[in-house]
């Protein structure tokens, strides 16, 4: 029994060791298939072999802790793969990937090349704890942001790692390690990259957030910036509170909506409590004086006349942004109270893509371009605004004393869509004139129609539907007349 037990045990030891070796080749297979997306590209069989390359195997003490696979990338000199004023180049990024470098060069300069792009490289090595393998991630991004920033993301990795391996324990020792000018080339690409830090850092900062965040929290980033925010205390840019996103001359409006179910929602337009709070903790968003050291280093902002502020927009990435509003310092009271209630639903169409949405279909290619984002919200704040002064002043002291432009609800949507057109003279749909099944900017009236609704309410009066409608003798005649009718129906 004793016997059988163990060759049981050898044998489960050894089929469970052949399966993770074979899943370990599958993943690989696909890993390298998933960047080969062409239907000319090559696959992994038909590969060239590259022949080891004398300086990329003198650097294996380097490149060894720099590559998270088992084996290195191919190095190759080839010239034509090489972009102008680049030293490097990765064709087919993945498990087989080959690291192209100049020819000519010193070995001293081939080392920079090759450390740097087996840095880039390792991105694309297959790690078994990645949720996503990283050319799906660099899918998410391309096609949720641009092909520029997946180039970026790439390339910022490379940087990163590399500030990773020169600032830890083994590097020292790695480099140690090397000969003559290889040793030399790896020490000053270390310095370099030390003195760099911050200008790298900036460079991942300069990703759009959100792409970052598809990137951040998963393989191969993760343990990268793991590292560098313990190792340089390099952070994110703090979160913006709600509570810390307004400067002192609007803390109470702020305050009042904040602890304000109604008002909340209504001028942050979000109903979902989960979705209230994430709010509350990064509005992304923040509400300035002129002159103000809450607006950024190196923003500059106008503020407009008829607004009574203006806007400085950030592209996060994925539709989102980061709006900064500065007000003018000479507003006061009521004007200021005014200008910053309209500056929160100004900042809603931008969030809100329902209302963008339903308007392109006024616009050639079915969506309202980009320069015309502002038009709409303008007009559309304005017009909000309106509806709640009008529907709620009388019962939140927030609204009270506020004058509408438009007190007749009935013309709100039609002053606003009037405003839109003057706004945006060419490219909209302006309806067919004489038929009024199809007016102009139809999909923006709509549109604006269901925005409103959030700002008004309705009043109805359950005791006067109850009430029977007053009947003209002309549908007495006919009630009576249906119902002989059916009389004399049955009866047969």
């Amino acid at each position: 029994m004793q016997r059988i037990s163990s060759i049981a045990l050898t044998m489960t030891v050894l089929t469970a060791v052949a399966c993770t070796s074979r899943e370990d080749r599958m993943r690989q297979q696909m890993a390298f298939d998933s960047m080969t997306p062409d239907p000319d590209g090559k696959t992994a069989d038909d590969v060239p072999k590259i022949p080891p390359h004398p300086t990329r195997d003198a650097l294996e003490p380097v490149l060894s802790l720099l590559y998270a696979a088992d084996s290195l990338p191919a190095v190759q000199e080839a010239d034509d793969a090489v972009a102008e004023g680049q030293d490097f180049a990765i064709t087919n990024p993945g498990v087989l990937a080959i690291v192209n470098i100049r020819s000519g060069t010193s070995k001293g300069e081939q080392a920079k090349a090759i450390i740097r792009g087996v840095a880039e490289a390792d991105a694309f090595a297959v790690r078994n704890d990645a949720e996503l393998y990283f050319p799906e991630q660099l899918n998410k991004i391309k096609y949720a942001f641009s092909p520029e920033e997946r180039d970026l993301i790439r390339v910022v990795y490379g940087d990163l790692r590399l500030l990773d391996f020169f600032s830890s324990e083994g590097a020292d020792a790695a480099i140690g390690a090397l000969d003559g000018e290889l040793k030399t080339a790896a020490t000053e690409l270390k310095d370099d990259y030390l003195a760099r830090k911050d200008e790298i850092w900036d460079s991942w900062m300069g990703v759009k957030m959100y792409a970052r965040r598809v990137v951040a929290y998963d393989q191969p980033f993760k343990p990268v910036l793991r590292n560098l925010r313990k190792t340089f205390e390099m952070k994110e840019p703090e979160p913006i509170t709600w509570e810390a996103a307004h400067d002192p001359e609007f803390a109470s409006w702020a305050k009042t909506i904040n602890g304000d179910d109604t008002l909340f929602k209504m001028f942050n337009n979000l109903d979902k409590l989960r979705e209230q709070e994430e709010f509350r903790g990064d509005t992304h968003a923040r509400w300035a004086m002129q002159g103000s050291s809450l607006i950024p280093e190196g923003i500059k902002v106008k503020p407009e006349d008829e607004l009574g502020f203006g806007i400085h927009r950030e592209d996060l990435g994925g539709g989102y942004q980061e709006i900064t509003f500065v007000f003018d310092k000479k507003l006061r009271g009521d004007a200021l109270r005014e200008a910053y209630l309209r500056s929160l639903i100004y900042r809603q169409v931008f969030s809100d893509f329902a209302t963008l949405s339903a308007a392109g279909g006024d616009f050639e290619g079915g969506q309202v371009p980009d320069e015309n984002d502002a038009d709409y919200a303008y007009c559309a704040s304005r017009m909000a605004l309106d509806g709640a002064i009008n529907d709620f002043a009388d019962a939140q002291p927030l609204l009270a004393g506020l004058k509408s432009t438009e007190t007749n609800e009935d013309k709100l949507v039609t002053v606003a869509v009037e405003c839109v057109l003057d706004r945006i003279p060419k490219g909209i749909n302006r309806g067919v004139e004489g038929d009024d099944a199809r007016p102009p900017a139809m999909h923006t009236r709509t549109a604006l129609f269901q925005m409103l609704a959030r700002f008004t309410k309705v009043d109805v009066n359950l005791d006067n539907m109850k009430k029977d409608v007053e009947k003209s003798a002309e549908v007495e005649d006919a009630e009576a007349f249906l119902k002989a009718y059916d009389k004399k129906k049955r009866g047969r």
